[in-house]
């Protein structure tokens, strides 16, 4: 599609646009922007205030967005840019991500999806990762960056918390090869006290629907904040949703939380806390638990579930072995649902 146009509207009379792009259905007047700030209707149309604008271009691991079962060892193009719908509190990159697309967007370099394939293919990266703001808000740049990415031979990935509509879902998702969702609590009163989502039912649904109709990689992160979900039930109650909804073999990262932004007031999450919630997504079925966050914690190492072997080793910045060929571990033949590897290395 061209430039500025939006998808995921309706004309709601009055004046006014209705954003059907997310639960939020935001009401949006002529000159105006919708909750996440980077769309808005201008002349009586919706439009993508950030399409082709990324706010940060940056090449670096697989595992930093985290993807510890896809494509281990690979390095993406990672692009972001103003606005968010999902506004979380506690958020590291709320300098681009509760920034005003209105006031910011015409500094920004222009990246259409053939130049963003270029310089990946310069650099020998391997696919393309959208993170930083949630990909959701520029839903139709990263649906024509991620199909010009797999026309390419290239892989595709969203950082996303999910709260998106079902239909805007069904229209990125097949260009979409893994999604990392953030589960961000247990519970609806967590979601709200955390972010700018009351009912966090549609991003449950849409984080299942892009597993189980699109076939979507999907790996889960939780970041766990002191006194709002780090208590047993919350990581017992987020265990086992993974576990009910997406599967066992769903890598979950439980993830140190780094004081920013509207709670740099609390302190950073206890190493304790996080080895808890490994030990309770064990104990709730799930085979990989990972800790987030903390440098040179072996939690942050793949085990095999069948014969203990530690199957990939984890550095500060990189893998530095790995034992798998095919998604198998090397030495028991163990599926370890790790996709991209053809062979072993150390």
């Amino acid at each position: 599609m061209s430039a500025g146009e939006a998808l995921f509207w309706e004309d709601a009379g009055g004046d006014k646009i209705r954003c059907m792009l997310c639960p939020h259905y935001c009401l949006v007047a002529e000159n105006a922007e919708g909750l996440c700030r980077a769309r808005g209707v201008r002349a009586g149309r919706m439009v993508s205030l950030t399409y082709d604008r990324p706010a940060t271009i940056i090449s670096d691991e697989i595992e930093k967005k985290p993807f510890f079962h896809f494509h281990p060892g690979t390095r993406a193009l990672s692009l972001g840019s103003y606005g968010c719908n999902v506004l979380c509190s506690g958020c590291q990159n709320w300098q681009i991500s509760h920034a005003s697309a209105r006031t910011e967007t015409a500094r920004l370099p222009v990246l259409t999806a053939g130049d963003a394939v270029a310089m990946a293919l310069k650099h020998k990266l391997s696919g393309v990762a959208f993170t930083y703001n949630d990909p959701v808000v520029w839903i139709e740049y990263v649906h024509d960056v991620c199909s010009a990415f797999k026309e390419a031979g290239l892989y595709t990935a969203l950082v996303t918390a999910a709260y998106v509509a079902e239909s805007a879902l069904d229209y990125v998702a097949p260009v979409v090869d893994a999604f990392k969702f953030d589960l961000k609590a247990a519970t609806a009163e967590g979601w709200a006290r955390l972010t700018k989502v009351k009912d966090p039912t549609p991003a449950l649904a849409a984080a299942v629907r892009a597993r189980q109709k699109h076939g979507c990689h999907v790996e889960v992160v939780s970041n766990i904040v002191p006194g709002l979900n780090d208590d047993d039930a919350s990581l017992k109650a987020m265990a086992g949703w993974v576990r009910g909804q997406l599967g066992a073999g769903t890598p979950w990262h439980v993830t140190r939380f780094l004081p920013d932004f509207e709670l740099s007031y609390l302190p950073p999450t206890p190493i304790k806390a996080l080895e808890r919630g490994v030990t309770l997504g064990k104990a709730a079925g799930l085979r990989f638990v990972y800790i987030g966050n903390v440098q040179g914690h072996p939690a942050r190492n793949t085990i095999c579930p069948a014969c203990g072997r530690t199957v990939i080793q984890r550095g500060e910045h990189k893998i530095e072995k790995l034992w798998v060929e095919r998604g198998l571990c090397t030495t028991c033949g163990e599926d370890l649902g790790v996709l991209g590897v053809v062979q072993a290395w150390d």
